[in-house]
């Protein structure tokens, strides 16, 4: 019976924010799934919903479609609801700096105008999904600092417009996909910290672009930049590094 309560305040909320014609009731319900889900009674900064949804903290709503949602360091707990998927308009979504746990959803795949993901500096765990490859509008892939494991999903190398891989501090294992020199826009790698171990597949990449990374190769092996000595902390990927790999 609370259920079924809970379930009718939550219709009845939702629909009175729908009659402000901004966003669909799909989003509306994505939105309020997401802070119900991840404890938005601790959120930093919260949602007035009374006011239109447009005022909302990190929502951007253009034409009538929630297209970013930046909630990041903004004390997230829990993990995402599948609805989260139906945020399908999103280009931008920055969750990073919170305390989200749980897998990344496959949902994801439903998100095909996206160019930016940030969900750094979180507790996510489990496998990057094979989906990833769905995403084929996105520039900026930031997972750094999670605790993803298995390995690097074969299909990445055909996201064509990435700029930034960030993968860094995970327990991603094994060896990165061949065909990484397909990215031929990458411009930032970040693969420190991980157990990652056989990067061959960066040779080809290394030969015909610039890339920064936040690691050296040394002896055929990853190795951490040391900042004291790079104060930029980024090194230039150089085709020479791969001479004893």
């Amino acid at each position: 019976m609370k259920k079924v309560s809970f379930l009718l305040l939550f219709v009845s909320m939702a629909t009175s924010l729908i009659a402000q014609n901004e966003v669909s009731q799909r989003e509306v319900i994505a939105l309020l799934e997401l802070k119900a889900k991840t404890k938005g009674h601790l959120w930093t900064q919260q949602w007035d919903q009374s006011k239109p949804i447009s005022t909302w903290h990190g929502v951007t709503v253009k034409d009538g479609k929630v297209v970013a949602l930046d909630l990041s360091d903004n004390n997230l707990q829990g993990k995402l609801p599948i609805t989260i998927g139906n945020l399908r308009h999103l280009q931008v979504l920055d969750l990073s700096g919170n305390q989200i746990e749980g897998k990344i959803p496959a949902l994801f795949r439903k998100f095909q105008d996206l160019k930016e993901v940030n969900l750094e500096d979180n507790k996510l765990a489990g496998n990057i999904p094979n989906t990833i490859n769905k995403l084929q509008n996105l520039q900026e892939l930031k997972l750094s600092n999670n605790q993803l494991q298995g390995s690097v999903p074969n299909n990445i190398n055909t996201l064509k417009k990435l700029t930034t891989l960030a993968l860094a501090n995970n327990d991603l294992q094994g060896a990165l996909p061949e065909g990484m020199e397909k990215l031929t826009k990458l411009k930032r790698l970040y693969l420190s910290n991980t157990k990652l171990t056989n990067l061959s597949a960066l040779k080809g990449l290394a030969s015909q672009q610039l890339i920064l990374t936040d690691f050296e190769i040394d002896n055929g092996k990853l190795v951490p930049l040391d900042f004291s000595k790079v104060p930029e902390g980024l090194s230039k990927l150089k085709f020479e590094d791969f001479d004893d790999m």
